[in-house]
């Protein structure tokens, strides 16, 4: 046996170090390249998250600008307004309080409006301003705009919003607000007359707080430029740029879109760069020993417990070979004996271990070897039958359990989704409703279809509760023609919906709820199908019989498949373009709400023509 014990061993080694190799290496591997993955993520994160902050705050100001022309153009009259100076003032007098509505509204830092004075000389400047960023908003002195230096550099807000529409400023200091601020300007023309530019500020300061909390690293930087690659904001704050970083500035006019620049092993920096609407950008910076820095501890983490590991297979290779190899050369003997045919052989093994169990199995196997043999072509024979019938059986259950996980999985991600943006406190009132409005109808989905698996579990163990009482026919399929009339008009809106009864006036003795879930059923079923034409639902009756009758124009199916469509788990499809969704349980659950109501239900369809169900109920005299 010393020879099957350094086997043992050589073989545990052996296999260990083709485990390491073979899980270990590509393990390390793939750790090394998903925590080089993170780290650039988290690069990309940080872009974003710059660029939604600053984003946030052009779209406001922008928003408070557009409003401001929105009310001049709603508001002013050029041949009245824009005549003398005492029209105009009394025009600026006239919109004030819709100037105010619109700071009550929006609370931006700022507003103004400067009129053209070209035609009318005058103080014509309207301009609110929100100093303590208390909501109490403090009117500006007015001003002539002749008076200013339109070629000056500070005068550019004025000069290219004539020239290109609207244009933002880099930060700048307001000496009379005491404030560093970016405004944004547009020029506003009525009938190719130009009225004058309008626009609002923000607090520059507040985001260079923000981008400098935001940015973490600690090295390389995060920059701001607007569209001329002119440097707005540096988490620098005035210390040179790295080289690599300014040739990225460079190449940003020729860049249309956010990117994480390739990985270049030849540079120490690894770049993000993030667009902005109105043409800026953000280029972060970091280096790569800095970014890849958990990356590389974990290859040297991951190499300890690889040589750790080895070392522990080592230890446990000379323990079992030395304690497995004697018990398994003596049951080795008495399994020799047994092939022999002496099937009165038994193992006496004394461990205390598994060993002596496995020679327990033995002498338990030898005595039941006979009788085994006896048994095993009866068993044989009774298990291809349970076969072939677990392999149908397992074939449907699978299918159903697919439906199933597709059928509850998707509502309750739409639930959980539309909950996460309902914690997000930047969400408008109008968003928080429209997420409610999705949760409740992703919830009620999710309700309906488990409504339908236990009534299809209580219909399969026949224990479905019956509560018959006399209603009016009429009223219920009236109930469920508006309930499906706003499916239609809100879901497929191109189709028509028809009722239709014919001597339908009378009292049934029955189940009120379950027959108005067996209509409920068919008309689902109908409208699923059908995305031309229309549905038609008729109630009608005669001397013996009621009948209620659904009728589509759908996709229809084939004369050879109307047998499975009342099959549990089935679904029969006849389009090979569109999946359709459902657990291939409704049409199961209507014919056993059929039989449970002591009735009788049809089906007539024909492929690419439209499907019509048939449920008839006896009348008793």
């Amino acid at each position: 046996m010393y020879g099957f014990r350094k086997k043992l061993i050589i073989l545990m080694l052996i296999l260990a170090a083709f485990a390491m190799l073979l899980i270990g290496l590509p393990g390390v591997y793939y750790a090394r390249q998903q925590a080089k993955k993170d780290a650039l993520i988290h690069m990309q994160q940080v872009t974003r998250l710059a660029s939604s902050d600053m984003e946030k705050q052009f779209t406001h100001i922008k928003e408070v600008s557009m409003a401001l022309e929105a009310v001049i153009r709603s508001t002013f009259n050029k041949k009245e307004d824009f005549t003398d100076n005492a029209l105009l003032n009394s025009y600026k007098q006239r919109i004030t309080p819709q100037l105010r509505e619109i700071l009550h509204l929006m609370r931006p830092m700022s507003l103004w409006i400067v009129f053209n004075t070209d035609n009318i000389k005058g103080k014509h400047t309207i301009s609110f301003f929100d100093k303590e960023r208390n909501g109490i908003y403090h009117r500006e002195k007015e001003y002539r705009i002749g008076e200013k230096d339109l070629f000056h550099p500070s005068m550019s807000w004025w000069t290219q919003a004539v020239k290109n529409r609207e244009t933002w400023t880099l930060p700048y200091y307001w000496q009379a607000w005491d404030m560093k601020v970016i405004s944004y300007s547009r020029a506003v023309y009525v009938d190719s007359t130009l009225i004058g530019c309008l626009g609002s500020d923000f607090l520059f300061s507040e985001l260079e707080q923000q981008l400098d909390h935001l940015y973490t690293f600690e090295t390389g930087c995060l920059v701001l430029l607007d569209e001329n690659n002119e440097l707005v904001y540096s988490s620098s704050h005035g210390q040179p740029l790295p080289n690599e970083t300014l040739e990225i500035i460079s190449e940003l006019p020729r860049r249309s879109e956010a990117s994480l620049l390739p990985e270049n092993h030849s540079n120490k920096y690894i770049h993000s760069v993030g667009k902005l609407s109105n043409n800026w950008s953000f280029v972060l910076s970091v280096s790569r020993k800095e970014i890849f820095a958990d990356a590389n501890k974990l290859i040297l983490y991951l190499g300890f417990i690889l040589a750790f590991g080895f070392i522990i297979t080592v230890v446990i290779a000379l323990y079992f070979s030395k304690f497995i190899t004697s018990p398994v050369k003596y049951l080795l003997g008495k399994f020799r004996t047994a092939t022999e045919g002496k099937l009165s052989t038994r193992a006496d093994i004394r461990t205390n271990d598994e060993m002596q169990e496995l020679g327990e199995h033995f002498n338990k196997m030898m005595e039941e070897l006979q009788k085994t043999f006896n048994e095993l072509d009866i068993a044989r024979r009774r298990l291809t039958k349970e076969k072939e019938r677990a392999m149908e059986s397992d074939s449907l259950k699978s299918s159903f359990l697919e439906n199933l996980s597709h059928e509850v999985r998707t509502p309750l991600m739409a639930i959980v989704g539309f909950s996460e943006l309902m914690t997000d406190p930047e969400s408008t009132v109008k968003e928080r409703e429209d997420f409610f409005r999705h949760i409740a109808q992703n919830s009620n989905q999710l309700v309906r279809f488990i409504e339908d698996t236990l009534l299809f579990a209580q219909l399969e163990k026949g224990q479905t509760p019956l509560k018959k009482s006399y209603f009016k026919v009429q009223e219920a399929l009236l109930d469920l023609a508006q309930e499906f009339e706003t499916y239609r008009t809100k879901q497929k809106p191109h189709l028509y919906f028809r009722t239709l009864s014919d001597n339908c006036n009378l009292t049934l003795h029955s189940d009120p709820v379950l027959l108005k879930r067996l209509v409920r059923y068919l008309l689902d079923n109908a409208f699923k199908f059908t995305d031309k034409g229309g549905v038609t639902l008729l109630c009608r009756s005669t001397d013996h019989h009621f009948e209620i009758i659904v009728s589509d124009s759908g996709i229809g199916i084939s004369d050879d498949k109307t047998d499975l469509v009342f099959r549990k788990f089935c679904k029969v499809i006849e389009s090979n373009t569109r999946v359709y969704d459902g657990a291939g349980i409704g049409l199961t659950n209507a014919r056993g709400l059929v039989l449970l109501l002591k009735g009788t239900i049809e089906l007539s369809s024909t492929r690419g023509e439209g499907t019509s169900v048939t449920v008839s109920f006896p009348l008793k005299k």
